[in-house]
């Protein structure tokens, strides 16, 4: 695992500042825990904490790590550690970081073929990079390559003569949610992640208490480490009681990030606890704060028309109608907002589709079959200024951003910064700000997502991509536009496209303008990229952007909910990873579907598979109404389970009803707003998860202790000092009863869905789950 550059409290992208000798103030955000593979070294940039400048960095003890100007390199070749922290200097001021070292295995790949051929191996590994990993021909049959890797789950291909193949000797295939297949190895060993655990127990006068817990029995903690901002605290300000908490002081302690380790019996740390303060005290619900958040993705064009006087459809024989202009508008959004439908589902926030200006025509693709498309989404810019005509106007979208904003909902709004469409000025005046359509051997340099052509290739011949590694004047003017649609209409967020392929360099412009123009602005940006956790991360630090979609959490969970013969036994491993990656707090996307992705229902319904080619099921044979009742329950359980993890839930319009659709155009259907009792019973538990998620501190901030994850159960515990929430899911067609016992002092667990409640014996309850459902049980 490459080190976790964004495992990073972002409610602390307020500066922590910090005194130095001229009087000046050193600006710096908190250090995430660093990760390094063992028997190897990794450099860490730490410039992306520094707010991007130049400090003067010294050690303050002895090690065998380097530093070079922000660069520092850990040494992980030469030693025997688990766990170390490095003290660093950096303008005088002390700064403690944590670097974990991490176990590797061995793994051979082997290949035969009697061929002359070249033999390459991608995978999730190396970012799908076609040409990085050559296997070795050890003979005139067989190809080998070994290589350490991580003990996780990995998806891969053989690229023979430039052709992907499966690999032959592996029967073990994963879909890879194009239509295709991928090989897969799990290199994975029985989870242990939370055997050992270090739990928020208490927050009184200003003294935070915590309990360390191993195999399920509250335990001494024999050795600990205390953090607060970068710095390990002083025995002074910690101490432990005679029921074995941790007590920590902080009556000293400004905003800012508390993080606990503890060293367990085996002679290594647990995972880092961790409590976002503010003014001394655990950070509880607020309507401000982005840990809060429901998000819903409004597509514009297909969720409601609210002035029909601005409608106009592309004539165009060869244009599907799934592919045209439907109508809706940013007053329908407006509308909506008034009548309170956003109000009402427990919304607070709002992400809106592109609304700039698209072509008045429509553009065949040009990969087969050659379909004709148009810009209905908002995602081919010809104006990076103006609001499509078919949208509204510049008073219509003030007006329902002050609309949203009078209904305490925040406006994201989806930037398009990787391309133009080919009518855009920006192309027609400047073309030396994009790259070439073809590639130096001649080929077409068209959506080829991975590796060398990431940052380089097109979407389409229509859609040139900017060249921003090479054009400092189009980072600027990009950068630019972004700054006047947040000056204008004071939106409050962006969802950035495309993210992976622009390069960093844009979004630290972008980020450092937001910053400067708006330092009073807590303004959020989630990203998408479709790749690897590391590639993914990459873009996430507190010089780029906030968040992205946690797509290592939506594609290992969506087939298990959607399942008809679900079985949970791994989804202890994937959410331990996703924790160990991404941090046990964060505010990544965590999605049921979405504009890119086949609808939930369709599968979940067995109308379509993952391996189908789900745009040409759009185009040929659309899938049909619900057939199951069990569909709705199995998705109301999917964003059960999404909003009691850590994270930003995301809601894809019409999944609250259960909208049904392949991929895209399928997917992007007219949003239905005359429900049926199925839908409505749907709207309804949505509608309670999401109150839940924004008054319950423990679902976004809690430490999980998952309990049971095995066949169609799944069980967990989310702790935030006095406050405890079960969350519990069968999403399989028989009742479970279940048997609860807790660490900690049990007395009524209370079901917040109807108020229900439970008596504890001996910390011990008995749960009774109802075929395809989810609760929530407060306990006291």
């Amino acid at each position: 695992m490459k080190f976790i550059f964004f495992k990073i409290l972002f409610t602390l992208l307020a500066l922590i500042c910090v005194s130095c000798g001229d009087n000046k103030p050193v600006q710096f955000y908190t250090f995430p825990e660093f990760h390094v593979n063992n028997g190897t070294s990794r450099s860490f940039d730490l410039s992306k904490y520094l707010d991007g400048s130049k400090k003067i960095i010294a050690f303050r003890n002895e090690n065998n790590h380097k530093l070079s100007n922000n660069i520092l390199t850990i040494d992980g070749a030469n030693t025997d550690q688990a766990f170390e922290v490095v003290r660093l200097l950096i303008d005088k001021n002390k700064v403690d970081i944590v670097v974990r070292y991490l176990p590797m295995v061995k793994h051979k790949f082997i290949f035969k073929s009697s061929e002359r051929q070249d033999v390459f191996i991608m995978g999730s590994f190396n970012d799908w990079s076609r040409n990085s990993l050559k296997m070795e021909r050890v003979n005139k049959e067989l190809f080998i390559l070994e290589i350490n890797l991580e003990p996780q789950k990995y998806e891969y291909k053989y690229i023979v003569n430039g052709n992907e193949i499966l690999d032959p000797l592996n029967d073990n295939t994963v879909s890879n949610n194009i239509g295709g297949w991928n090989s897969m190895i799990d290199l994975r060993k029985k989870n242990q992640g939370y055997s050992t655990q270090v739990l928020k127990k208490k927050a009184i006068n200003n003294e935070l208490s915590f309990e360390y817990v191993e195999n399920n029995k509250i335990t001494n903690p024999d050795n600990y480490i205390v953090l607060f901002n970068n710095v390990q605290q002083p025995d002074s300000l910690i101490r432990i009681s005679a029921l074995d908490e941790i007590i920590v002081n902080t009556s000293d302690f400004s905003d800012g990030t508390v993080r606990v380790y503890v060293e367990n019996s085996n002679g290594s740390y647990t995972d880092e606890n961790r409590t976002i303060i503010s003014s001394s005290s655990p950070l509880g619900v607020r309507k401000d704060s982005w840990y809060f958040t429901i998000i819903y993705n409004v597509l514009v064009d297909r969720f409601f028309d609210g002035n029909e006087q601005n409608n106009k459809k592309i004539t165009d024989p060869r244009l599907h109608e799934l592919a045209n202009f439907h109508g809706g508008d940013i007053q329908g959004i407006s509308k909506k907002i008034e009548e309170g439908y956003f109000k009402d589902l427990g919304i607070n926030s709002l992400w809106i589709s592109p609304i700039q200006q698209q072509p008045d025509s429509s553009y065949i693709e040009y990969v087969e079959p050659n379909r004709s498309f148009s810009g209905y989404h908002g995602y081919w810019p010809i104006d990076s200024r103006k609001i499509d005509h078919r949208f509204g106007t510049e008073d219509e979208f003030i007006k329902m951003v002050e609309n949203a904003h009078g209904d305490s909902v925040k406006v994201l709004l989806d930037f398009v910064s990787n391309h133009v469409h080919q009518n855009h000025i920006y192309f027609q005046n400047n073309k030396e700000w994009f790259g070439d359509f073809y590639l130096p051997d001649g080929a077409p340099n068209i959506r080829l997502w991975d590796g060398e052509t990431m940052l380089t290739t097109w979407f389409d011949k229509f859609l040139p991509s900017f060249d921003f590694s090479n054009s400092l004047e189009a980072i600027s003017q990009v950068s630019s536009d972004a700054i006047w649609w947040i000056n204008k209409y004071d939106i409050d967020g962006f969802r950035q496209d495309a993210v992976k392929h622009v390069p960093h360099a844009f979004w630290r412009k972008l980020t450092e303008q937001i910053k400067l123009n708006f330092p009073e602005k807590d303004f959020y940006q989630i990203g998408e990229t479709f790749g690897s956790d590391e590639l993914i991360g990459a873009y996430v630090n507190p010089l780029e952007l906030n968040a992205q979609f946690n797509f290592s959490i939506y594609f290992n969970v969506r087939s298990l909910f959607s399942s008809s013969n679900t079985d949970f036994k791994d989804i202890d491993k994937t959410i331990y990873k996703n924790s160990k990656f991404f941090g046990p707090i964060h505010l990544m996307g965590n999605i049921t579907s979405s504009h890119d992705q086949l609808r939930f229902s369709s599968y979940a319904d067995g109308q379509i598979s993952f391996d189908e080619d789900g745009i040409s099921r759009a185009f040929n044979s659309p899938v049909k109404k619900i057939q199951n009742l069990s569909t709705y329950m199995k998705l109301a359980n999917f964003h059960a389970f999404n909003s009691s993890q850590p994270g930003v839930p995301i809601i894809y319009y019409g999944e609250e009803i259960g909208m049904i659709g392949e991929q895209d155009p399928g997917n992007r259907r007219p949003m239905n707003f005359n429900l049926n009792e199925n839908e409505k019973n749907l709207f309804n538990h949505f509608k309670i998860i999401n109150n839940a998620r924004v008054t319950h501190p423990s679902l976004a901030l809690g430490d999980q202790t998952i309990i049971k994850s095995e066949g169609p159960v799944f069980i967990t515990l989310k702790s935030y000092f006095d406050e405890k929430i079960i969350i519990a899911i069968n999403n399989g067609p028989k009742t479970q009863i279940e048997d609860i016992t807790l660490t900690r002092n049990c007395k009524i667990a209370s079901n917040i869905m109807n108020e229900e409640e439970v008596l504890c014996n001996n910390n011990s309850f008995r749960l009774k789950l109802k075929p395809y459902s989810y609760v929530y049980y407060l306990v006291n």
